[in-house]
């Protein structure tokens, strides 16, 4: 078994209802967290119970126990806020995984607890798991079939958002998590756990009371450089001038002197992918809409579908807020992942929450246009016949939909359980 497959399962929740660790503490899984992929444990922002004592932290997964030793994660300090080892199979005389700071983390024997829906999935999956050069599904489908499996596929996909930010929300607002879930899409892949990171130690109520006793915007600009270390590491993405300025903000203001931890990836990164840039950006939103609340900010353009978009795209353009407020230079396909992959399912979330089944999010998500590709679609791409490629890349529901089928069963070469899925659903 490939251990990425272990990753499904922890993401998935595909385990038993009373779980217990190799020391025979009693453990409950109140949020997997956001899987990593940079450096670091394999997911971040994790939060159990430990014999009723709630744990916030890392998650690392391995086959073997001894496989933490084999990686040298117990001299690596990017390691040291892993609150919880799970492995398929312990082999390890202790019962604990010590980490490089001497801590201890429980360790998770997966083998004998996990749910009776996946038991039988991993046993087939040891038998084969040999890489499909052929896709029954892909390869041979209609362009109508192939539209309609697209479809159910990328609304699963944007469930599945859904569910996530629900969970986030039962320990937060809305407000909260739609701050976090911009601040993660403006890293990319590479620094999205250090955005949110940022927007998890710097909330947006304790902002609020910053701004409340004096925080200038500036100050806020300052206290986002100087706390994530940006300020110090980035001497060719500013002046010289707008850097000594920004500092001496920074060291002279009362309100946040913490320095986190971020491991931030910058090489080959382009100007204006910057964390930096984007932060600049970014905060002068952010400081406008702490008074008015910021998810109730683009609650004003919520009235149908048609002019959601326009409403959406709005927001960034000079004064569409407040004649106060600048233009909020964040490329098109940054705003685009965050209209679709971030505000869009939220807005369907409050409006559930209010009573309304029926919100215009899910007709605008169906109808709104291709995001850029990514490596998850250009390797569907292969699969499909030119005029499928088309297909697929005419909306990003489709292409939602693909990367939903990916995570879902290509990754794992799960390709006799896609098959019947899809039979199933074209019964339907």
């Amino acid at each position: 078994m490939e251990e990425r497959f272990l990753y499904h399962i922890w993401d998935e929740g595909h385990l038993s209802h009373q779980l217990k660790t190799v020391c025979g503490k009693d453990l409950r899984i109140v949020y997997q967290g956001q899987f990593n992929t940079g450096r670091g444990p394999d997911f971040k922002n994790a939060i159990i119970e430990l014999d009723g004592e709630q744990l916030r932290g890392d998650i690392e997964i391995h086959l073997k126990t001894r496989d933490w030793q084999a990686h040298n994660h117990h001299e690596d300090i990017h390691y040291n806020q892993v609150i919880l080892h799970v492995v398929l199979s312990h082999n390890s005389t202790y019962e604990l995984t010590i980490r490089e700071d001497g801590g201890a983390a429980p360790i998770l024997e997966l083998e004998n607890q996990l749910s009776d829906d996946i038991k039988k999935l991993v046993m087939e999956h040891d038998g084969d798991s040999k890489p499909a050069v052929y896709c029954e599904l892909l390869s041979a489908i209609d362009k109508d079939h192939l539209e309609l499996i697209l479809l159910r596929a990328g609304i699963n996909r944007f469930e599945s958002k859904i569910k996530r930010f629900n969970t986030a929300l039962s320990l937060s607002s809305f407000d909260q998590i739609f701050y976090e879930g911009i601040f993660e899409a403006l890293g990319y892949s590479k620094n999205k756990l250090n955005t949110l990171s940022i927007a998890q130690n710097l909330p947006l109520l304790l902002l609020r009371e910053f701004k409340e006793v004096g925080m200038t915007q500036e100050e806020l600009f300052s206290i986002y450089l100087g706390s994530s270390g940006l300020l110090y590491r980035s001497s060719e993405i500013i002046s010289a001038e707008d850097r000594k300025r920004a500092q001496s903000i920074y060291e002279s203001q009362t309100w946040y002197a913490k320095k986190l931890d971020l491991d931030w990836q910058l090489f080959r990164i382009r100007p204006q992918s910057h964390p930096l840039i984007r932060l600049q950006h970014i905060s002068s939103l952010i400081y406008h809409c702490l008074d008015e609340g910021l998810f109730k900010a683009f609650l004003r353009f919520t009235s149908s579908h048609d002019e959601l978009l326009k409403g959406f795209r709005a927001i960034w353009k000079e004064g569409a807020l407040s004649p106060e407020l600048p233009q909020i230079k964040l490329g098109k396909s940054v705003q685009d992942n965050i209209y679709i992959n971030i505000f869009l399912p939220i807005l369907t979330l409050w409006y559930r929450k209010m009573g309304e089944k029926d919100s215009p999010a899910i007709e605008a998500y169906k109808s709104f246009n291709a995001l850029q590709d990514n490596y998850i679609t250009r390797f569907m791409h292969r699969y499909l016949s030119p005029s499928h490629v088309t297909l697929a890349n005419s909306k990003a529901v489709y292409q939602q939909g693909l990367m939903d089928i990916y995570h879902r069963f290509c990754s794992w070469h799960l390709c006799k359980q896609c098959m019947e899925k899809q039979a199933r659903n074209l019964s339907i």
